[in-house]
């Protein structure tokens, strides 16, 4: 509802009156497709497009998802994703866009991209509870599965602590400016990077016993490693930096064909894993 009040308030800051008036407001005031500024690139409707794809793909199709929700009692709690994306993903960047189009009207030399005064000056502390409140859940499940991640490597550790330290360690990183003010460059790596394993996750998921295939194999197999994962993930990297480097593409672009790569590469791979194995002739789960 706060976001909802930022777009509104941020629309009648803009000059909007009347409903009717919003397109015009909209594409004439708001987003009216200026000069990026020095040093930053410029998005276009694809840049959001792919954007949007790998996000939601890491935290609803692939590892957040599949972490969080499997404590979920009845299968309409599914819902929250939706709810996640359309509202938290979708209006909220919406009402963030507006506020900064407020922020340089009334200033436009004032091109800083912070949180806290943008939401302060439109909703006062209602705003900078807002932030507070949606930074924290935006983590929590990040930093669940982080602790699981790390906990897996000594299984015998607190989950508590393990990922107390995870909290820690990523609220001390958020600090510097150098990754809060390059949080879309940032993401983009993260999600090139991560974007393999969510894919391994959920073909290993979803799609291996269709195919009569074991899940969690390695697992099943009291196996230290998943080759057939190791070897998708690596592949698909290798694939993207690559691209990237050689500047063949952008960065925003490499998440969503790799995505797909990736999904391929692992379900042949553990074809052919699971076949080379004298483990494989037990029946699927």
């Amino acid at each position: 509802m706060v976001f909802l009040a930022f777009g509104i308030i941020g629309l009648r800051e803009m000059g909007l009156t009347r409903p009717g008036d919003f397109w015009q407001v909209a594409s004439e005031v708001i987003w009216k497709g200026g000069n990026p500024q020095a040093g930053a690139l410029k998005f276009t409707i694809w840049h959001v497009l792919f954007f949007a794809w790998f996000c939601n793909m890491a935290w609803h199709i692939g590892m957040a998802d599949l972490s969080v929700l499997r404590f979920a009692r009845k299968s309409w709690f599914g819902l929250t994703s939706a709810a996640g994306m359309y509202v938290g993903h979708f209006m909220a960047w919406i009402a963030a866009s507006v506020l900064y189009a407020v922020q340089l009207k009334q200033d436009p030399g004032n091109t800083a991209v912070l949180p806290g005064p943008l939401a302060y000056r439109a909703c006062g502390l209602a705003g900078l509870l807002c932030v507070i409140a949606a930074g924290w859940t935006t983590a929590n499940p990040t930093l669940y599965r982080a602790g699981l991640a790390f906990q897996s490597l000594n299984p015998g550790s607190s989950r508590f602590r393990v990922t107390l330290l995870t909290g820690l360690i990523a609220t001390v990183t958020a600090i510097f400016p150098i990754v809060t003010m390059r949080l879309l460059d940032f993401v983009a790596l993260w999600g090139m990077i991560l974007m393999p394993m969510g894919a391994v996750i959920f073909i290993d998921f979803w799609v291996l016993p269709r195919f009569g295939l074991r899940s969690n194999f390695a697992e099943a197999t009291e196996r230290h490693i998943n080759w057939a994962a190791g070897v998708a993930w690596l592949a698909t990297v290798a694939v993207c930096t690559w691209l990237v480097q050689s500047g063949h593409t952008q960065i925003f672009f490499v998440s969503l064909p790799g995505w797909f790569v990736t999904c391929l590469l692992y379900l042949l791979l553990s074809k052919l894993q699971q076949r080379s194995s004298h483990d494989a002739s037990a029946s699927p789960q």
